[in-house]
């Protein structure tokens, strides 16, 4: 028996045969042309597209009439992404400009994406270098007028656990449109890649990350995949065999009560309203937030929208994907989140480097220097609230003189607007994010600029604390419980309330039950979270007494460690709450 571990990016527990899925990608040569040539290679070029584009709508159709449109989602941003007039378009300027043919255009072209995602830190983007790749190849394959050549592009003999080194997000629509997928386990992979988000749409229980389970794993394998302590079992023992058919009944069980609570009312067990809303990244997502029981958006980060188009996107087709979806979630509110751009995230390889980036030039700093990027997504977002429920946030905000400057900026927007009779004579809320601590401090005076404010909890404990949460030397100094975190989230619940202003939080404090009843008991009321987190949360919720947690809470301004804080409000919690913090049901 052997215990590989990886990233658990969809909950469940399977056990089954394992299918080992070989990918053999087509080779290409870099051919020279004349210059005569270059017309017939871009007339290749376009009958690849339209071939390319009627075999994605055909898959798209397909998924859609076996699992419905929230599933047909992948394979529609497929199709978009080969209407996209700055890819192409770079394709046909190589084959001009370097005379060669359309194969090896496109395969520069794909290196040069790939070079961008592989120079940003942020393993999120890192993951949808996949997406243009599978898009690009599928191009190739009709280009040689031959399919995709991929050993399981059909459905596999009988319920499997797939093994691969990677699958495309097009291959794991066509093999999870079959519903004989038992699991997934891949050497790569992200959480929020296409293939991670597919796998949580449609509850198959995916391990992706696990480095070289291709090379342990054999097909026929008998394979146990935990996926909610991110586990593959190869070749269990008896004993653990009957283990993890415990837990597959069990976890069955769990999932159908989340499908219950996503139902239930905000409310606490007396009557207290709170509200829990999804945080998102890639615009199809919210095709999907509301069946997790979200009622709304509170963090639509947008940084994905400029970084996958480096000739910068327009401002019409940012106004077409905030319209879209905005009308995906109404009447719940959607805040987008303008570009934050620096530290972990660059527009590209070629971007200078900075000392410290985490101090440097980042976000809102970024585009009050080069406003031209900013002013467009904000007259985009302006646009596309003709439904009324868009908000506007501006994250890494440091003084007043910077809110005035956007300020400034979104009035000249406006009026650009409706000289041009665009504006839906809707006003976009405004909000700023408290992830800086002299923003902290300024709360009274922001307030006098702002709408709402939201509180970024990853960021305001790395910039309060003084410690990278990457750095495994210092990460366990990272903590939600450090007596200072406690008293700082004290200070912005209070000075929001003297604002008269409404404040959330979207950090991943919010996604964890300690933490997000710690929050709680401290006075938040709105949370934003990853959608897979909401059933959970709001099943914590609902079990206690917000009366007694307030008192609980009340109590930790009087111990002085982390350790402390958390043993106190574990403790005091489980013994009003006996089982109320136990993480998962379905690893019981």
């Amino acid at each position: 028996m052997l215990r590989i571990k990886g990233k658990a990016v969809s909950p469940g527990i399977a056990m089954g045969r394992a299918q080992l899925h070989d990918v053999i990608r087509e080779v290409v040569l870099a051919e020279s042309i004349g210059e005569r040539a270059v017309e017939r290679e871009i007339w290749r070029l376009e009958n690849a597209v339209k071939k390319s584009r009627a075999q994605l709508k055909k898959i798209h159709l397909g998924l859609q009439k076996i699992m419905g449109k929230d599933a047909a989602f992948i394979i529609e941003t497929q199709v978009m992404l080969l209407g996209d007039s700055h890819l192409l378009g770079e394709i046909k300027e190589t084959i001009k400009g370097k005379l060669v043919k359309a194969e090896w255009a496109i395969h520069s072209v794909e290196k040069k994406y790939l070079e961008i995602f592989r120079a940003i830190p942020d393993l999120s983007f890192k993951a949808k270098s996949n997406d243009v790749s599978d898009v690009l190849n599928r191009l190739i394959s009709n280009l040689k007028r031959s399919a995709p050549v991929r050993a399981a592009a059909t459905a596999p003999p009988g319920p499997v656990i797939l093994v691969a080194d990677d699958i495309t997000p097009s291959e794991a629509a066509t093999l999870m449109s079959h519903k004989r997928l038992l699991g997934l386990v891949l050497n790569k992979g992200g959480e929020t890649s296409h293939t991670a988000i597919l796998a949580r749409t449609l509850g198959i229980p995916a391990i992706l990350d696990t480095g070289n389970a291709t090379e342990l794993i054999a097909s026929d394998d008998t394979v146990a995949l935990d996926s909610v302590r991110g586990e593959v079992i190869v070749q269990p023992t008896p004993e653990v065999a009957a283990e993890i058919g415990g837990k597959i009944d069990k976890f069955t069980l769990y999932k159908e009560r989340l499908k219950e609570l996503s139902q239930l009312p905000e409310l606490t067990r007396d009557g207290h309203q709170f509200h829990l809303l999804a945080n998102i990244e890639l615009p199809f997502e919210s095709e999907i937030v509301q069946s997790y029981g979200a009622k709304g958006i509170g963090l639509y980060r947008t940084e994905y929208l400029y970084l996958d188009s480096k000739a910068g996107i327009s401002e019409d087709e940012q106004y077409l994907v905030y319209k879209k979806i905005a009308q995906n979630i109404f009447p719940h509110p959607l805040v987008v989140r303008t570009y934050d751009l620096g530290r972990d995230k660059s527009e590209s390889a070629r971007s200078p480097r900075e000392e410290n980036p985490s101090l440097g030039l980042m976000a809102v700093r970024r585009f009050l220097r080069d406003r031209e990027p900013f002013k467009t997504q904000i007259k985009a977002v302006m646009r596309a609230n003709a439904s009324g429920n868009i908000r506007i946030l501006f994250p890494m905000v440091t003084e007043v003189e910077e809110v005035r400057a956007i300020r400034a900026i979104m009035a000249e927007a406006k009026k650009e607007l409706q000289r041009a009779g665009a504006y839906p004579k809707r006003d976009v809320q405004v909000g700023i994010m408290l992830e800086i601590p002299a923003a902290v401090r300024l709360i009274r005076h922001l307030g006098n600029d702002v709408d709402f404010f939201s509180v970024g909890t990853n960021d305001l404990i790395q910039y309060l604390l003084a410690v990278d949460r990457n750095n495994a030397d210092v990460a366990h100094l990272f903590s939600p419980f450090h007596p200072a975190i406690v008293h700082i989230l004290k200070e912005i619940r209070r000075e929001a309330d003297r604002a008269g202003k409404e404040v959330a939080v979207c950090g991943e404090m919010a996604g964890r039950r300690l933490p997000a009843l710690m929050l709680l008991g401290l006075g938040f009321a709105n949370f934003s979270m990853n959608a897979l987190a909401i059933a959970e949360i709001k099943g914590v919720f609902t079990r206690i007494h917000y009366s007694r947690l307030r008192r609980i809470v009340s109590r930790l301004e009087f111990f002085a460690t982390r350790g402390e804080i958390e043993g106190f409000l574990r403790t005091e919690l489980e013994k009003a709450y006996p089982g109320l913090l136990q993480e998962s049901q379905g690893s019981a």
